[in-house]
């Protein structure tokens, strides 16, 4: 039996662990193992409910020698000494062992059978723990593997809490997306496939942009440097910013209602200082922590660019469509600046109609044509008026008004009252 030497109640906490997080923590584990194949199976009862989870992967597995040390030893593991992998030379996730207590909080008996290489042969044992039981570990005698050729890790979880019923379904499925998307981009020979579907974030990727943002001087007097990755996804309804350390491990998902009308994405803010504002216990004040506010501040004000750059983008692709389709309703080049500045004000509001309305695109070709062409005559007759209309219907961003009002030759006093 391995007793784990830390307080008892700091076990208990680690075992109420989200699920998400602690199933998180139990794939990391396996990647630092340099697993190229990691699985994540829920076996069902016959009333398909969850009986069991269980992670495999084809890592190096836990040498028998060392699992004394690693199991015996919280903040011990073995990564602290290192940045990388061994061999494969990947980043590291895990520093601190916590991975195998937090399991507990996904069932009440966690199991581990490695196998592993030691000189030109191949052992396998089990350690087995109980929630009931916290920081006690049955280690179990070593024997021959019966297969000789393959190494790994696979953790069984029985007994499992109602809580792990997150763990399925679409929600799940993108959160686990999200967790594991910039490692995957970075080691593309890595394969996650959970409950039977490989994890693709390049399918599930609509576009990939990546900033450097500009140094920050932090309270401290401390200059800090950070990187902003901006995934917009396929899948609509996924939004906000999510703190990283500088190799894209997720820390801490600090703004998940940032909204940007009609975009599903997922920004990534990498730096060093997330990493240390983490280990100080700082990350969860948020905003009324001088250091975070300056560094959410600027990702926001990048996102804002990056999203207003994406909308004209997009306002120029679907003006193309209408027109290769002749349902945009100017059919001459601008005679003059006055037909310009109009056909700017029209694309202006009917793009940004074609975006809040996602069904639009789908309605007859006949009823397209007249929105269009009534939007075109509201522009014509009185082109600053229509922003008031659709600011009272769908709340008309106040920067496209702005732009309206310029291209009218309106000042903002002469435009018409409420």
């Amino acid at each position: 039996v391995i007793t784990v030497e830390v307080r008892e109640d700091h076990l208990e906490t680690l075992a109420q662990t989200k699920p998400l997080v602690a199933l998180a923590e139990l794939i990391w584990n396996a990647l630092d193992a340099e697993a190229t194949e990691t699985r994540v199976e829920f076996v069902e009862n016959d009333l398909q409910g969850v009986e069991t989870i269980r992670i495999m992967d084809n890592g190096h597995g836990l040498h028998y020698d060392d699992a004394f040390l690693v199991f015996r030893n919280l903040g011990g593991s073995w990564k602290r000494q290192g940045l990388r992998t061994r061999e494969r030379r990947r980043v590291l996730h895990g520093k601190y062992g916590k991975g195998r207590f937090r399991a507990f909080s996904l069932g009440s008996t966690v199991s581990w059978r490695s196998t592993y290489k030691d000189g030109n042969d191949f052992y396998t044992y089990r350690i087995a723990g109980e929630a009931a039981k916290l920081g006690e570990f049955a280690i179990y005698p070593r024997a021959g593997a019966a297969t000789q050729n393959a190494t790994g890790m696979t953790v069984e979880i029985g007994q499992v809490s109602d809580a792990a019923g997150m763990l399925r379904g679409v929600k799940a499925m993108e959160d686990i997306t999200n967790l594991f998307a910039l490692y995957l981009r970075q080691y593309p020979d890595t394969r996650i496939i959970y409950d039977g579907i490989p994890l693709d974030p390049g399918n599930a990727e609509k576009r990939f942009a990546r900033y450097a943002l500009e140094p920050m001087v932090m309270e401290s007097g401390e200059r800090v440097t950070a990187e902003l990755d901006v995934v917009e996804w396929n899948i609509p309804g996924k939004r906000g910013l999510v703190l990283c350390d500088e190799d894209g491990f997720m820390r801490i998902n600090a703004l998940p209602r940032l909204h940007f009308r009609g975009f599903s994405y997922t920004a990534y803010l990498k730096s060093a200082h997330v990493a240390t504002l983490d280990q100080e216990g700082l990350l969860d004040t948020g905003e009324m922590y001088p250091d975070l506010r300056q560094m959410l501040d600027a990702a926001r004000a990048k996102l804002r660019e990056h999203f207003t750059q994406r909308e004209a983008e997009d306002a120029q692709d679907v003006v193309a469509f209408w027109k290769e389709i002749g349902l945009y309703p100017y059919g001459d080049a601008p005679r003059n600046a006055a037909e310009a500045n109009e056909q700017r004000i029209f694309d202006i509001y009917a793009t940004h109609l074609d975006r809040i309305f996602t069904d639009f695109a789908s309605v007859p070709l006949r009823t397209k044509r007249l929105v269009l062409r009534l939007i075109q005559e509201l522009v014509h007759a009185e082109p600053v008026r229509v922003a008031s209309i659709l600011d009272e219907l769908i709340t008309f961003p106040e920067e496209a008004e702005e732009k309206i009002m310029a291209l009218a030759g309106v000042h903002p006093e002469e435009a018409p009252a409420e």
